[in-house]
């Protein structure tokens, strides 16, 4: 009796699959390993969505974003669609750090993250996001030179920028950071200057103050003499405006001012200092 309940339920789920495969919903892999032999074949970023039964965001999507026929011709142009159970699959919740559910990972061919997202996206986040994903041929080939060797200066610094071109700008950031402890960085201080500013910029874009503001308050220790100071104390102090550190930016702008006192840089720190 029990077998036939189990047979019947087995059958009940695969009409449901074949349903939902004859209604032209997302084709979604459950194995990864095939998901990124698919995406490799050409060349497609993939979205993998963890999820679980007891999480009920995750319900929510499954009702009201996945259906959408919109979403689902996003997925048909742009991305390989995988879904993975967390309670399940442990091994690859934990490579891909899940702490919540639902767990949204854009990767590229590979199935290497370059951006997460926690929680429940609604239909029209995701399209935007599925349809903004860029052609992934470089990052592609960028990211097979690193998982050969991942202290690859040259390969880190490019996939860091492609990254930032295409708003990745947390990812990116992991990149340059990565990029700036390698052994060649620390030899050019000019390409490390130019590569810290870029990972601050990222950090002021994802409005990460505290985080910009460490990162050009170090440019500002490193690189006291650059010709870009003006520029690193006004983002400095942006960073802390961000973060709440009034004394800081305020006292970070008087500095401007006493530096370059008929700059334009000047008048800008004056004109936030009057405006605060």
């Amino acid at each position: 009796m029990i077998r036939q309940l189990a047979f019947a339920a087995l059958l009940l789920l695969i009409g449901r699959t074949q349903a939902i495969a004859q209604e032209g919903g997302i084709q979604w892999y459950n194995d990864l390993k095939k998901a990124t032999a698919a995406a490799q074949r050409s060349n497609l970023p993939m979205f993998v969505d963890f999820w679980a039964d007891w999480c009920a965001a995750c319900r929510v999507m499954d009702k009201d974003v996945y259906p959408d026929p919109k979403v689902i011709g996003a997925f048909e142009r742009k991305i390989i669609g995988v879904r993975i159970h967390f309670d399940i699959q442990q091994e690859l919740a934990r490579k891909y750090d899940v702490q919540a559910l639902p767990y949204l990972v854009f990767t590229n061919s590979n199935g290497t993250p370059l951006l997460a997202y926690r929680g429940l996206m609604e239909s029209e986040d995701l399209i935007k996001v599925v349809d903004a994903m860029p052609p992934l041929n470089e990052i592609n080939r960028l990211d097979r030179v690193l998982q050969k060797n991942k202290k690859h200066f040259e390969s880190l610094e490019a996939m860091a920028s492609q990254l930032r071109a295409m708003g990745f700008f947390q990812t990116s950031s992991q990149y340059y950071d990565r990029a700036i402890k390698t052994s060649e960085a620390k030899k050019n201080p000019a390409r490390r200057e130019a590569m810290l500013m870029a990972m601050g910029t990222n950090y002021l874009e994802l409005q990460a103050g505290e985080e910009a503001a460490s990162v050009f308050e170090r440019m500002l220790k490193e690189f006291p003499e650059s010709p870009s100071r003006t520029a690193m104390l006004l983002a400095a102090a942006q960073g802390h405006h961000l973060s709440g550190n009034d004394a800081k930016t305020q006292q970070l702008l008087k500095s401007i001012i006493t530096e370059q006192p008929n700059s334009e840089a000047a008048r800008t720190a004056q004109e936030l200092l009057d405006s605060r």
